[in-house]
C-alpha cells in the first residue's frame, strides 16, 4: 500500500513579546514640552549638558539648518557622553577630531522624520539616518538593580525621551553613536579567524563584490542593503568542510562557472544572503525571508527566545534547523547586517508519516544549505493547530460549548498565529465529535472541523475573508481541493447557496473556480465526478457503501471541489485567504484543503477515514 503523510498546520511560534529576546520591556511614552522652537536653540539653552555636542554641530556646520523649521529627530549626547567618545578616540577635545568624520557622526544622529519613543522596539527604526545607515533600538537591564534601559545601537542609553520641539523630536543619550565604516564583505574579511572559508568562497563566486558596494553606489535598488547569515569556520569544520576546496567539492554542480547563479557553490552562498537589512527582530517577526537565490527562501521560527532557521516538519519527518548566535549577530555594516549561525540543540515532538507521536532530540552542527524539493501532496487538516490543541476540546469526542476564536476589535491581534480576519468578533469555532447526524462510519476526518463565520453581507458580523496559515508546501503547480460538509443554513439549493467563496494564495490571483458551502456534489461515478472537478474525500472503509449518497432534496455529504490549478511560488508556509464573494451563512463547515501536484498519479486517492488514516481503495461506483 502506498503511504501518504498527513501535513498539519505548522504555525510560526512568534513571541508576542519580542522584547523578551533581550529580557526587557518597552519604555513608556513620555513627552517633554519645550518652549524652544528648534533643536539648536534647545541645546544652546543648556550648556551644562550639551555644550560639547553644540560645539560639534558648529564645527561641522550643522547648527544653521537645525535652527530652521523642519521635521527631524536627533539623538543628542550629553557632555559626559562626548567625553567618553573622546577618551575612546584618544583625544582630549572635539577640536582634535577629524571634521569629516565628525560630519558622519552628526548625520548618524539625525533622521529626517519625527520619531517618538512609541516607534522604538527591538530592531531597526524604519527611517534611515541622514548618513544612510539604520539605527536599532532595544532594551537592556542595568547592573544588579534590574533597571530597564532603552539602548540605541547597543552603544548608548536614552536618558530623556521625546523632547518635542518646533522642528522635531530630541532624545537625550549618554554616549556618542558610532556609525559603521565597513561593508558586510569587509567585515567578514577583517575576521579571518571566524570566516576565512566563507569569505574565500564569496570571493571565488563574485558575491563578495555584491556585498562590498555602498548603498548609494549600488545600481540594484533591491540589493542596496543585504543581510548575510554567515557560517563560521567552526560550523563548516563540524560539517567536514575544512577548506574552501572541501566546500567546492561538496557543492560544485550545475554550471561549472563558480560565478554563474546556476552553479551549486554560488547557490549555497546566495542562499545565505537575504534581501534588505534584517536585524534579529526583523527575522523573528516573519516566517520566511527572500534570498539571492529566489524563489528559494529561508524560514525562521522564534522558539524559546531563540531564532531558528530552516527548522520544519516535512513529508512526515522532522528536519532540525540551525540557530542564530545572538551574541555574534545584529552587527551593522554600511550596506546591511551580519549574523552568525551555530549549532541548535533540539527537542521536538511531532507526528510522523505513520501517525505516531515521536520526539526527536539532538544537536545540529549549524551548517545549512538549499534542500532540493519536489512537489508532493499536502492533505491539510485545517482544524489542527496549536490553538485548538491547547483548547481542552481537541478531538475529545464532542463539545456542547465549542471554543470560539474571536478578535476583541478589528485591529486587535488575532487569537491564532498566522491567521486573521478583518472584523471584530468570531473568525471560527472549533467543532469535534460525532454530533450533528454523524455516525461512527461517516464523519469528519479526525472527527473535527472548523465552522467559519464567513459571508459577504456588510450588515452582519460575518467576516468577508479569513486568512489561514498553511503547512509547508513545495513550490510548484497544484490543484487545490476544498473539502467540506455541504449544508444549507436556510432555504434550499439552488435558490440559496449559503456562502459562495474563492481562495487566494499569498495575495495572488483568485482561484479559477469558486464554491458554495450549500452547493451539492453532482451525480456520477468517480471518474465522471473527477472530470467535473469533484470527489468524495472521506471513506467509510466499506466497499458497499464507501460514502454518503445524495438524494433530493440533498442531504449533507462530505465532498470536495477542485478550484483549479494554482501556482505556489516559493517553498514554505503560505497564507491562504478564503474570501466570500456572495451571500452569507454561519454554517460554513470546513474540514480539509488538499494541494495535489498537477502531475500526481491520482487527484482522488487517498480518501480519509474518520480516524484520519488514508484509504487507497478505488471505489468507482455511482452514488
Amino acid at each position: 500500500m502506498k503511504k501518504i503523510n498527513i501535513h498539519r498546520i505548522s504555525v510560526l511560534a512568534l513571541c508576542v513579546m519580542i522584547l523578551a529576546m533581550v529580557g526587557c520591556k518597552k519604555e513608556p511614552f513620555v513627552s517633554t514640552t519645550s518652549s524652544q522652537v528648534n533643536i539648536t536653540g534647545y541645546l544652546e539653552k543648556d550648556p551644562e549638558k550639551f555644550s560639547e555636542w553644540t560645539k560639534i554641530l558648529e564645527i561641522t556646520g550643522n547648527s544653521g539648518f537645525l535652527q530652521a523649521y523642519g521635521d527631524y529627530t536627533m539623538f543628542a549626547p550629553t557632555n559626559e557622553g562626548v567625553k567618553r567618545y573622546l577618551a575612546d578616540m584618544g583625544k582630549t577635545s572635539v577640536e582634535q577630531l577629524d571634521v569629516e568624520e565628525l560630519r558622519r557622526v552628526v548625520r548618524f544622529h539625525l533622521l529626517e522624520d519625527t520619531i517618538s519613543s512609541r516607534q522604538f522596539g527591538d530592531g531597526k527604526l524604519n527611517t534611515l539616518t541622514m548618513l544612510g545607515q539604520y539605527l536599532i533600538t532595544g532594551s537592556s537591564n542595568s547592573g544588579t538593580s534590574g533597571q530597564t534601559n532603552v539602548v540605541i545601537n547597543r552603544q548608548a542609553n536614552v536618558d530623556l525621551f521625546n523632547v518635542r520641539l518646533g522642528n522635531g523630536y530630541l532624545h537625550v543619550i549618554d554616549n556618542v553613536l558610532r556609525p559603521a565604516k565597513l561593508t558586510v564583505a569587509e567585515m567578514l574579511k577583517a575576521n579571518p579567524a571566524e570566516f576565512s572559508i566563507f569569505t574565500e568562497a564569496l570571493e571565488a563566486t563574485g558575491l563578495y563584490n555584491a556585498l562590498n558596494i555602498s548603498p548609494v553606489d549600488n545600481p540594484k535598488p533591491d540589493e542596496r542593503f543585504l543581510t548575510v547569515i554567515a557560517e563560521p569556520n567552526s560550523v563548516l569544520q563540524a560539517a567536514n568542510i575544512l577548506s574552501f576546496e572541501d566546500l567546492k567539492t561538496k557543492y560544485n554542480s550545475g554550471n561549472p562557472d563558480l560565478k554563474n547563479p546556476e552553479n551549486g557553490v554560488y547557490k549555497y552562498l546566495a542562499y545565505h544572503i537575504l534581501l534588505g537589512a534584517k536585524y534579529l527582530a526583523d527575522i523573528a517577526s516573519a516566517q520566511s525571508h527572500i534570498t539571492l537565490t529566489y524563489p528559494e527562501i529561508v524560514q525562521a521560527k522564534f522558539r524559546n527566545r531563540e531564532i531558528i532557521l530552516d527548522d520544519m516538519e516535512f513529508n512526515g519527518n522532522y528536519e532540525p534547523g540551525v540557530q542564530i548566535v545572538k551574541a555574534k549577530s545584529d552587527v551593522s555594516a554600511i550596506n546591511g547586517v551580519l549574523h552568525t549561525v551555530g549549532p541548535y540543540q533540539y527537542n521536538h515532538t511531532y507526528t510522523n508519516g505513520n501517525g505516531d507521536v515521536v520526539t526527536a532530540q539532538g544537536t545540529t552542527n549549524g551548517h545549512f544549505a538549499i534542500k532540493v524539493r519536489v512537489p508532493f501532496p499536502v492533505y491539510w487538516d485545517v482544524a489542527d493547530m496549536p490553538e485548538t490543541r491547547n483548547s481542552g476540546f481537541f478531538r475529545t469526542g464532542g463539545s456542547t460549548n465549542p471554543p470560539a476564536f474571536r478578535k476583541t476589535s478589528a485591529t486587535a491581534p488575532s487569537p491564532v498565529k498566522g491567521w486573521d480576519w478583518p472584523k471584530t468578533g468570531d473568525g471560527f469555532t472549533y467543532q469535534n465529535g460525532v454530533s450533528g447526524g454523524q455516525s461512527a462510519g461517516h464523519a469528519w476526518v479526525f472527527r473535527d472541523y472548523l465552522n467559519l463565520f464567513l459571508g459577504n453581507v456588510a450588515s452582519n458580523a460575518r467576516q468577508p475573508w479569513i486568512d489561514m496559515k498553511t503547512p509547508v508546501i513545495v513550490r510548484g503547480e497544484y490543484y487545490v481541493w476544498v473539502c467540506w460538509r455541504r449544508k444549507n443554513q436556510s432555504g434550499t439549493w439552488p435558490a440559496s447557496d449559503g456562502t459562495t467563496a474563492r481562495v487566494r494564495i499569498d495575495g495572488g490571483d483568485p482561484s479559477p473556480k469558486t464554491f458554495a458551502f450549500a452547493e451539492p456534489i453532482p451525480f456520477g461515478d468517480t471518474k465522471t465526478l473527477e472530470q467535473m472537478g469533484w470527489k468524495f474525500y472521506t471513506s467509510t472503509g466499506n466497499p458497499a457503501n464507501p460514502w454518503d449518497k445524495i438524494a433530493f432534496p440533498y442531504n449533507q455529504p462530505w465532498q470536495a471541489k477542485n478550484l483549479g490549478l494554482m501556482k505556489i511560488e516559493t517553498t514554505g508556509e503560505h497564507t491562504l485567504r478564503m474570501e466570500a464573494i456572495r451571500n452569507s451563512q454561519n454554517a460554513n463547515n470546513l474540514d480539509m484543503i488538499h494541494f495535489i501536484p498537477k502531475d500526481w498519479p491520482s487527484q482522488i486517492l487517498p480518501r480519509f477515514r474518520p480516524d484520519g488514516t488514508p484509504d487507497f481503495t478505488d471505489y468507482p461506483g455511482t452514488h
